[in-house]
């Protein structure tokens, strides 16, 4: 019986362990995004299918890449970008997520609406079928 019960226990721990880690890789019609703005901050959390990570990627190419000497395709980023107008903004990208984080302050308005206008864009490429 003792048996049984310590099987129970660690089927159950490890369905937990797995089920936390489900967002990580994003595979269906699996969809999240967030976006959220505050006086200083605006933020933009995406998870989604992975076979949308380079539809995503060129939006962005194409939207802040006119310009700049920056490529987002096939690319893995966890850092800070600072673009050749001097836009400043974290991104974290991987199959799948997408996070980009942008302090108001730090950036001009003209930049501050960039890229809110981008990420709404990211949104709709995300949800398009």
């Amino acid at each position: 019986m003792r048996k049984h019960y310590l099987t129970a226990i660690s089927s159950i721990i490890l369905l937990g362990i797995f089920s936390s880690c489900k967002h990580t890789r994003h595979h269906g019609n699996d969809v999240n995004i967030t976006i959220s703005e505050s006086e200083n901050i605006y933020r933009m959390s995406a998870y989604f299918d992975n076979n949308k990570t380079r539809k995503v990627h060129e939006f962005m190419n194409h939207h802040l890449g006119r310009g700049n000497d920056m490529s987002f395709v096939n690319a893995e980023i966890d850092g800070t970008v600072t673009l050749d107008d001097n836009t400043t903004f974290y991104i974290k990208t991987e199959p799948g997520e997408l996070e980009i984080k942008l302090d108001k302050e730090a950036n001009s308005y003209g930049s501050c609406a960039q890229v809110k206008e981008m990420c709404e864009g990211i949104k709709t490429v995300i949800e398009k079928d």
